[in-house]
Formats: structure tokens, C-alpha cells, sequence
């Protein structure tokens, strides 16, 4: 039975593992969701102040051909009536304008009431500019017949037509800038209405994912306290690892240092539980599991240190996550869902011996191991270590190639 509840225990921690990579997918799904309308949006938002800016620059157009217009009739009539050729340096400068402005109104604005409007305009402006140019002509040869040409009211006829259509493409423009800045208005509702439900949807997906979390930790809380909580006393193999340098590491880049310990402490506690170890404590870099037979914790072991060799293969010697490992075998004592005694504190004191991204062992866990699995045992000799009163008969192990 308790064999059955300890698997039940670990099939549940599974779930709820299972359900991280799906959490994560919807939030993936959202977020691009939330990229490809926030694009389109600022595409809405893009068109919807240029067209925004036309508007006003059609208005300015406009505003700058009337006055145009204006500053060429007073040179007329200033000319037609002192003859004084100061009077027709403005009406120089409109004249050659004219054209000009008409021709960039035409480019800012295709629209269909628009393109009427200029086309409209463009020959009451010629029709007015022949009118201004036959009148200064004729005051340059014969003065009365000038005047009585001012006088038959032509010039006013063609300007009071030009009025007109100015005033209707300046109506005609302010009803479309209205529009236009109602759209520019829209968009930014449209923003404003995204980003409210991405934050109730960053939220709810937050919650799911703290839940997920939750319910995690309980499984394998449960697996552990299944595994180490129904017997006082029990064989088992103890697995030490610590980060080399860590402190080091932290003092030059901490943000950096906890990531990488963070993704490569995600790595070695799926490696353990695949071998079928419980983590029993951690300690920022350091980790002691327990394992039920010592060829899981030895295959564990080789594992995690390959895991972190693929992980280093870009890094400087100087740049790289090393962990030591020591590994011992023996009687525990169980209290509480937590191990005590010498063969848990000689692993300690193995792992402080072991080389960096090496894995140092006891002779009785080479002497469970050995006859299993081909590894290389390198003997070290007898290691006095802190707080063991005998020497410890040591072993380094590599894998063969």
C-alpha cells in the first residue's frame, strides 16, 4: 500500500507539472493575440493621424491661396491707380505662387468633393490671373481704358466665384477634419479597451499559473513526506551537489548568476525526479536528495553532470555553472520528512572534495555500482573530513566514453 501511495503521489506531482507547459502556451497565445492587435491598432492609429495632418495642411493650402489671391488683386489696383511699379512686386510674387499652391492642394487631398472643388478653382484662378494680367498690361499702354476695365466688374465676378469655392473646400474640410480626428479618437479607444483586457487576462493567467505553481510545491511535498515519512530508520543512497564560486559569480553579475542557477536547477530537479529521487533541501546553490537505490543516484548524477557540460559547451572557463557532487550510502535516520546522520553529512563532506563538475563517492557506493554500470573509478585515497572521526575511503567517477 505504501508503495502504491508513493506512486500516486508522484503521479499527481506530474500533473501538476503538466500543467505549467499548457499555462504557459495560453499565455504565449495571448501575448500574441495582444502583439498582433496592438500592430494592427498602431497601424489604425498611424493612417488616422496622417490623414489627421493632410487635413490641416489642405486648410493651410487653402487659407495661403486666398491670400494669395488677394495680395495680386491690391498690386492690381494699387498699379491701375497710382501707375507706381512698387504696387506690382507683390502682385508679382502672388501671381507666380498661384499655380503652385494649387498644385500641392491637389497632391495633399485625392479626395473625390475635393478633387471638384480644385478643379473648379484652378479655373476661376486662371480666368482671374488672365483678368489681373490684361488689366496691368492695359495701364502700362492707355490709363482710362484700364480703369474701365477695373470698372466693368469682371475682376469682381471672378473673385466672388473664387470666394465661393473656397469657402465650400474650407466647410468641405473642416467636416472632414472632424472625422478624421473622430478616428484618431477611435483608435485610441480601441488602445485604452486592449490594454484593459490584456490586464484582466495578464491576471487571470497570473492566477492560473500561481495555482499551478501551488499545487506543485503540495505534490511534491506529498512525495517527499510518502517516501521519507513512514519509517524511522532506512537504507538509502544521499546525493550533495553545490554551485563552485557562486559568491564570486553573484558579485559580478547577480541578475544574471540567479537566471542561469535558476534554469539549471529547473534541469537537475527533473533529472532527480526522473531517477526517482526526492529533493530533500535546498539551499540557493546547494541540493541534497535521497535516493531508495544508489545505481539511480549514480545514474542521476552522471546525468545532471553531462546536462551542465551541454549547458557550458559556450561559456568561458572562467563564465561556466559547475556543481560538485558527493554521494554516500547508508542508515538515515527520518524524521519529519527530513534525513539526519553520518551518511548524509559524509556526502556533504564528499561534495566539498570533489572536483569542479566532478562527482566524488564512497567506497560503499562504488561497491554498490560497480558491477552494474562500466564507470571509471579513480581512487583518492582516505579523506579526513570535518566532524567524522575515521577517514573516508574516496572515489572520483567519470563515465566512459
Amino acid at each position: 500500500m505504501r508503495r502504491a501511495s508513493v506512486i500516486d503521489s508522484r503521479i499527481s506531482g506530474k500533473l501538476a507539472s503538466g500543467a505549467m507547459p499548457i499555462t504557459a502556451t495560453v499565455v504565449g497565445l495571448v501575448l500574441g493575440v495582444a502583439i498582433f492587435l496592438s500592430v494592427w491598432i498602431a497601424s489604425e492609429d498611424s493612417e488616422a493621424d496622417q490623414a489627421f495632418r493632410a487635413t490641416v495642411a489642405y486648410q493651410n493650402g487653402v487659407a495661403d491661396l486666398m491670400s494669395s489671391i488677394q495680395d495680386a488683386e491690391i498690386g492690381q489696383r494699387g498699379y491701375l491707380l497710382t501707375g507706381d511699379e512698387l504696387y506690382l512686386n507683390p502682385y508679382n510674387v502672388a501671381m507666380a505662387s498661384l499655380d503652385n499652391i494649387i498644385d500641392k492642394l491637389a497632391e495633399v487631398d485625392s479626395t473625390p468633393v475635393q478633387t471638384s472643388n480644385i478643379a473648379a478653382l484652378r479655373s476661376l484662378v486662371a480666368q482671374k490671373k488672365s483678368e489681373l494680367q490684361q488689366s496691368v498690361e492695359l495701364r502700362r499702354l492707355d490709363e482710362p481704358a484700364s480703369i474701365a476695365l477695373m470698372r466693368t466688374g469682371q475682376g469682381k465676378i471672378l473673385m466672388d466665384g473664387i470666394r465661393a469655392v473656397i469657402h465650400q473646400m474650407k466647410e468641405d474640410g473642416v467636416a472632414q477634419l472632424a472625422t478624421r480626428l473622430e478616428a484618431v479618437a477611435l483608435g485610441k479607444r480601441r488602445m485604452q479597451t486592449l490594454l484593459v483586457i490584456f490586464a484582466i487576462l495578464a491576471g487571470g493567467l497570473s492566477i492560473l499559473v500561481v495555482r499551478a505553481t501551488v499545487t506543485r510545491a503540495k505534490a511534491a511535498e506529498k512525495t517527499r513526506d510518502e517516501l521519507l515519512g513512514h519509517a524511522d530508520r532506512r537504507l538509502m543512497a544521499v546525493m550533495a551537489a553545490d554551485l563552485v564560486g557562486y559568491s564570486r559569480m553573484m558579485e559580478i553579475d547577480e541578475a544574471d548568476t540567479l537566471n542561469r542557477l535558476k534554469s539549471a536547477r529547473h534541469g537537475i530537479d527533473a533529472i532527480i525526479e526522473d531517477h526517482s529521487g526526492v529533493i530533500i533541501t535546498t539551499a540557493g546553490d546547494s541540493i541534497v536528495a535521497a535516493f531508495s537505490s544508489a545505481l539511480s543516484a549514480i545514474d542521476c548524477a552522471i546525468e545532471i553532470q553531462k546536462h551542465l557540460g551541454m549547458q557550458n559547451i559556450d561559456r568561458s572557463e572562467n563564465d561556466r555553472l559547475r556543481f560538485r557532487i558527493g554521494m554516500n550510502v547508508g542508515d538515515v535516520i527520518i524524521d519529519n520528512g527530513d534525513i539526519f546522520g553520518d551518511t548524509v553529512n559524509i556526502a556533504a563532506r564528499l561534495e566539498s572534495i570533489s572536483e569542479p563538475g566532478g562527482i566524488c563517492v564512497s567506497r560503499s557506493v562504488r561497491d554498490h555500482v560497480r558491477k552494474h554500470r562500466k564507470l571509471k573509478f579513480e581512487d583518492a585515497g582516505f579523506q579526513r573530513v570535518k566532524n567524522i572521526s575515521k577517514p573516508i575511503s574516496t572515489f572520483r567517477v567519470y563515465a566512459e566514453d
